[in-house]
């Protein structure tokens, strides 16, 4: 994740335990002060090595908002992956994925904070990629909403349009916390917006009476019948 990073260091066990450190101790300081409001010397004093020592795992403060940018990221992507959904059941599917993508955004509220803050001033190369980690998490729901149309439970719509959607609606933890916690508990959140995601993209009951595997038969044993009508006719 970070390869294009400068570094002087040969071992690479030595440079992760190092820009681990780094992550750690600057997460911190960047949700405590804020990124501007915090400089180089200011991480270095509070990491185990000095200024030099630190300017051989990267090569400025840009560096290291990347990496925590990066770090925030990876661990929301794996807590995801470790979501285990119902292949049975895009509905069911969904309400996992979604309660527990809310939960992870409370965990990491102000680490999501920050990076919308933040991912701006980033330098174009560095924003491009913590953008394309972003779109993982698109991706995720992006996949069980096309496999629901896919089932016929789910009507016809824009699959990316309504997984960027849902992660907004649950980033709303995040970037509106004070709010969402007048209105009620995590449990509350996430079965109100539930109620109203699933308004949006359940197809109509009679549509999904019938999943599209059994609409293909429906046709093809009714493109039988005409042929059998057809023939017999002719006879």
């Amino acid at each position: 994740m970070d390869a294009h990073i400068p570094t002087t260091i040969k071992n690479p066990e030595r440079v992760a335990h190092r820009r681990n450190e780094l992550i750690e101790v600057a997460t911190k300081m960047f949700l405590d002060r804020g990124f501007h409001n915090t400089s180089i010397r200011d991480i270095a004093r509070a990491c185990s090595f000095n200024v030099a020592s630190l300017y051989m795992y990267v090569s400025s403060k840009d560096d290291i908002l990347y990496l925590v940018a990066q770090d925030l990221m990876n661990n929301i992507a794996q807590r995801l992956a470790e979501t285990k959904l119902d292949p049975g059941s895009p509905q069911r599917s969904l309400e996992i994925g979604f309660a527990s993508y809310c939960q992870i955004a409370h965990r990491f509220r102000r680490s999501i904070r920050l990076l919308y803050r933040e991912v701006g001033f980033m330098p174009p190369r560095a924003r491009t990629d913590v953008i394309a980690t972003v779109s993982s998490v698109i991706n995720y729901f992006e996949a069980i909403v096309t496999e629901g149309m896919e089932a016929g439970v789910f009507r016809p719509l824009s699959a990316r349009l309504a997984a960027l959607d849902i992660m907004l609606i649950a980033h709303m933890i995040a970037l509106h916390t004070r709010e969402v916690r007048t209105l009620g508990d995590l449990d509350f959140y996430v079965a109100h917006q539930l109620d109203i995601i699933f308004a949006g993209v359940l197809a109509a009951p009679r549509q999904r009476q019938v999943a599209p595997a059994a609409r293909g038969r429906g046709k093809a044993a009714a493109a039988q019948s005409r042929q059998k009508k057809k023939h017999g006719a002719g006879a």
